[in-house]
């Protein structure tokens, strides 16, 4: 096979990353059990607080790594403060929650790109659940509690994931790969310990998010 025909079988770096994170993905799904959790008011409003503390210190990082014109629209953290206040908290409440200790592994653009195809595949998943929440709990959630999970919304959410699959891909090609990937692994593995604080550690399977 020639240098080139095999370049052109390569898998692409958001292939690559499917499929090496895929077991820290599925961990992290069955960890977070979402139906259980999402099953109650006081279980849904204690995720989305942990949420908003991983986003707290996610989304500055973010800015300060890529240029505006693609961090701003991927910016889920008013969504986040927009839900917190239906519920009732105050601005400096909000501020005052617990946030996410990045160490550092939010240092590098590699490791950066890698945590967001976490939290950007996650808007993939996010529209099946903003419609179970809309059927489970109703009426709390009706006049706007559900901002984050419904995020870019079902007309662009799938535009929106191929557009950064393009940006992830267009940077494999850029420099070595293994960082993005590591990144990722790095970000399933803490989202499962800082968004399931205070679980039992036998909650039941999530049904897989798509991706």
């Amino acid at each position: 096979m020639s240098g080139a025909a095999h370049a052109s079988a390569a898998p692409s770096l958001s292939e690559r990353l499917r499929e090496e994170t895929r077991d820290r993905h599925e961990d992290l799904e069955h960890r977070l059990d979402w139906r259980r959790r999402m099953a109650t008011r006081e279980g849904y409003l204690a995720l989305l607080t942990r949420w908003w503390g991983f986003h707290r210190v996610f989304e500055p990082a973010i800015a300060a790594s890529f240029e505006p014109a693609f961090a701003q629209p991927r910016g889920k953290l008013h969504l986040l403060e927009r839900d917190l206040v239906h519920f009732g908290l105050t601005k400096d409440t909000i501020e005052a929650l617990p946030r996410f200790a990045a160490g550092t592994a939010f240092h590098t653009r590699p490791a950066l790109l890698g945590a967001l195809y976490v939290t950007e595949g996650s808007t993939l998943g996010g529209q099946v659940i903003a419609h179970h929440l809309h059927r489970s709990l109703g009426a709390e959630i009706a006049s706007g509690g559900c901002a984050y999970y419904e995020g870019y919304g079902k007309r662009d959410t799938g535009a929106m994931w191929a557009s950064f699959r393009t940006f992830l891909d267009r940077s494999g090609e850029e420099s070595p790969p293994h960082h993005v990937i590591e990144g990722a692994r790095w970000t399933f593995d803490a989202l499962k310990l800082w968004l399931t604080a205070g679980l039992p550690p036998d909650s039941g399977r999530a049904e897989p998010s798509q991706r």
